[in-house]
């Protein structure tokens, strides 16, 4: 008999429900602050933001109802290790985000955006990567799609998240280097992209 994804069994939901909200509050609330700094979506954004929003939430909802695709269940054994697991996961990658933010501070923006005073900002994680605050949010979504407990949903949350950052990258790449020259070009040369030395 297939079990219901245990983010919505009773008590387990109780952690997954809490980290999603205190999540989406963390979004919102720096979403709200920056909003009217952001660019639109035409132009260097070239509607990379709306990629994101549209595209991870329809990916969201892809991958829960996929949960219930019974034959690409995990095992009975693997579900509460890839529950707990995913939800370190979310909570690893809000909190880089977060860390992020603070380092961008007033350069951090929901679209592709280029301030008069821009410059590359290369403390804190950007010591490492070129966009540690995307692999937060690729963290975020792939632990989403660990917590359903489903083979499907995660290939799903994994393929698609990966595919919606790596266009946003190319395209804010191009803007950051177009306004900013040598220096992001230098930037860009010495740090890899998501995964520090690999990629």
């Amino acid at each position: 008999m297939f079990d219901r994804p245990l983010i919505f069994v009773w008590p387990d939901a109780i952690a997954f429900w809490a980290v999603l909200i205190w999540a989406y509050a963390m979004e919102a609330r720096q979403l709200q602050r920056k909003k009217r700094h952001s660019a639109g979506h035409e132009g260097a954004d070239r509607y990379s933001g709306l990629v994101i929003s549209i595209g991870t939430s329809l990916l969201q909802l892809g991958s829960v109802a996929l949960a219930f695709y019974a034959p690409s269940a995990m095992p009975a054994e693997a579900r509460h290790p890839a529950y707990f697991g995913g939800l370190g996961l979310i909570v690893t990658g809000m909190l880089l985000r977060m860390h992020c933010w603070r380092e961008l501070g007033a350069f951090f923006t929901h679209t592709v955006t280029i301030a008069d005073d821009h410059r590359v900002v290369d403390g804190g994680a950007y010591r490492l990567l070129r966009h540690p605050s995307y692999l937060g949010a690729l963290l975020t979504l792939m632990g989403l799609g660990l917590v359903l407990g489903n083979y499907a949903s995660l290939v799903l949350m994994c393929i698609g998240s990966w595919s919606i950052y790596i266009y946003r990258i190319q395209v804010e790449e191009a803007a950051l280097e177009s306004a900013l020259g040598e220096s992001y070009t230098r930037f860009k040369q010495s740090r890899k992209r998501l995964i520090p030395y690999v990629y």
